[in-house]
């Protein structure tokens, strides 16, 4: 963090926006700022004055005079009257004898060469030279530099300054609102949305609103860490990187300076993201997992329904880190990794195969999805186990209960699986029993058709037939459905700003091989998700991002890929299996 803090110093201009928020860095560090930037007013070299103490050390009069950018020769004093040492020489001559307050004349004095990057080489013996020989008693000289600066922002938190001003009532709404999370997320999106407004922008802008973002994210965790409640920064974080993968996509395809450190702030903000579903998981989840019921009365519900929500939710994160644990793993070989990194994300990835595991076991309420949508979390985390062999036994006995347990809720009009979202009509459903209101709120399905794709799979024929058996007695009149990416999805995919994808519908869920022939011939048929930046650039976890977080269906070319993994081989599809024998015949 520090280091893109010390990035977006050196960007900052020395006017109305270094020196803007230096009296705000020096005030929160506790110093008495009496003197400030003015326009039109000459300041004799001085551009912000405070007298105070810095960590407990010494009580000075701080007198900065502040440059942008890196400070070279062209900068110490190549003739302009802005240069550097005849600001400092102003300071000693003027600013001092005549316009220091009484108050501070007899105080030891320490002028600050600020700037935003570093002290070039070129220039250093000069800056030193001089330092030496003025110093007196009563007179220091001190550089803060990028270094410097970046250290005491981030050590007292003032990033909320560097926002431009239509972002911080954005920012202090959402701190404020910690405690209700959808409304601190509702005011962060607010500012999310102003920063990754991609309109027009230039590659320096859209570099310096993610740097931007990154800062403000990190304030917004920093604090939800402290109140622990790390709802508000979760949320946050997966709706800033979805965002900022949509705006950062103008440095795809090049390789300058800006677009490298645009591209570098995006895995800063990626790796945040991670960090953050990671402690949320490890203090608030998986401590409790193997504890019988210990998650479900952790919810504190006024209801099941509550419950029901939540733990599949629960289920969704645990798998999304994993396979985000997953992907860092398999990129390693093309990366500067380290060994350990490396080491600890497999561990990651272990242990959160075991926590969903006990957390199924442990809270039978996840046999019995309340809604059909859940089928996308379901969908996350049979892929994530389906990935390891050794799982699949588990991921087994998981489908064909909540197959069971789901024909059982027909059975008894319980809360079987419905289309509903309303969270009043959740709870009361189902509001009758009766064959009329059953199909008007099981019209459509993706859950049972994700169910069947997986059975077939990974040929768990049991619950290949369960699943005939409740098509045929109670969702005879359901249209199974299955969403694919169109042309539109790489344009609203990570922003969700307007419809996009296309949907196959009839699928065949009672006869697994047609299903897969069904599912499979649209993948292929498909060009548009091997066309996502997200799929091209091998960032395939930031797709499952978006599906989980804007709640889309699971996409089926995952599955497409984990079919072509178990055989060893590329899936054929009946219509290219016929090619291929009509083709052999006219060899013959």
């Amino acid at each position: 963090m520090k280091l893109i803090i010390r990035e977006y110093l050196a960007s900052l201009r020395e006017r109305n926006e270094l020196d803007a928020l230096l009296p705000d860095l020096l005030s929160q560090m506790g110093l008495d700022v009496f003197s400030k930037p003015g326009i039109g007013n000459r300041q004799y070299g001085v551009d912000v004055a405070a007298f105070g103490s810095i960590e407990g050390g010494e009580e000075k009069v701080y007198l900065f005079s502040v440059k942008s950018g890196n400070l070279g020769r062209k900068d110490w004093n190549s003739g302009s009257v802005q240069d550097l040492q005849p600001s400092l020489d102003e300071i000693r001559d003027v600013y001092i004898p005549n316009y220091l307050p009484v108050a501070y004349k007899d105080k030891p004095i320490e002028v600050c060469i600020c700037f935003g990057g570093n002290l070039k080489e070129d220039v250093r013996l000069n800056v030193s030279s001089y330092e030496e020989k003025y110093k007196t008693d009563l007179l220091s000289f001190s550089e803060w530099g990028g270094e410097k600066l970046s250290g005491y922002i981030e050590k007292y938190f003032l990033k909320e300054e560097l926002l431009p001003k239509a972002c911080r009532q954005s920012l202090r709404k959402s701190l404020a609102m910690l405690d209700e999370p959808e409304t601190s997320l509702r005011h962060f999106r607010q500012l999310v949305l102003f920063l990754c407004n991609d309109t027009d922008k230039s590659p320096k802008e859209v570099l310096t609103s993610i740097r931007q973002l990154y800062l403000c994210l990190w304030v917004l965790f920093s604090w939800c860490r402290e109140e622990d409640n790390l709802e508000s920064a979760y949320l946050s974080t997966e709706f800033a990187l979805l965002q900022s993968w949509q705006t950062s996509k103008i440095a795809f395809e090049k390789s300058d300076k800006v677009s490298t450190a645009i591209l570098e702030t995006l895995s800063s903000i990626q790796m945040l993201n991670l960090q953050v579903s990671s402690l949320f998981l490890e203090t608030k989840v998986t401590p409790f997992t193997d504890k019988l019921y210990a998650l479900s009365a952790a919810v504190r519900p006024s209801c099941g329904v509550d419950v029901n929500l939540k733990l599949f939710d629960i289920v969704g994160r645990l798998a999304l880190c994993g396979l985000w644990a997953y992907w860092y793993v398999a990129k390693s070989d093309d990366s500067d990794m380290g060994k350990e990194i490396v080491k600890a994300f497999s561990k990651t990835i272990e242990n959160y195969r075991v926590a969903i595991k006990q957390l199924i076991s442990n809270n039978p309420i996840l046999f019995t999805p309340y809604k059909d949508d859940q089928a996308i979390d379901v969908a996350l985390a049979a892929w994530f186990l389906a990935l390891d062999r050794n799982s699949h036994a588990d991921l087994n006995a998981w489908l064909t209960q909540m197959t069971q347990q789901t024909s059982y809720l027909f059975q008894t009009n319980g809360k079987y699986p419905s289309t509903i979202r309303n969270y009043k009509e959740l709870i009361e459903h189902p509001q009758k029993d009766t064959d009329e209101y059953r199909v008007s709120v099981t019209k459509a399905s993706i859950l049972y058709p994700l169910l069947s794709a997986f059975a077939s799979v990974l040929k768990f024929t049991d619950l290949l037939s369960l699943m005939g058996s409740l098509k045929s007695e109670f969702l005879g009149h359901c249209n199974c459905q299955a969403w694919f990416l169109d042309e539109a999805s790489e344009l609203h995919l990570y922003k969700n700003d307007d419809n996009h994808g296309g949907v196959l519908s009839h699928l065949t869920v009672d006869d697994g091989d047609a299903l897969l022939n069904e599912v499979f011939t649209e993948c292929k048929n498909s060009p548009h998700f091997n066309e996502l930046s997200v799929i091209k650039y091998q960032n395939w976890p930031m797709l499952l991002l978006a599906c989980r977080h804007y709640r889309l269906p699971f996409p089926m070319h995952f599955l497409l890929e984990l079919y072509e993994q178990i055989e060893g081989e590329e899936f054929v599809t009946d219509g290219e299996q016929e090619e291929e024998t009509s083709s052999s015949d006219v060899n013959v």
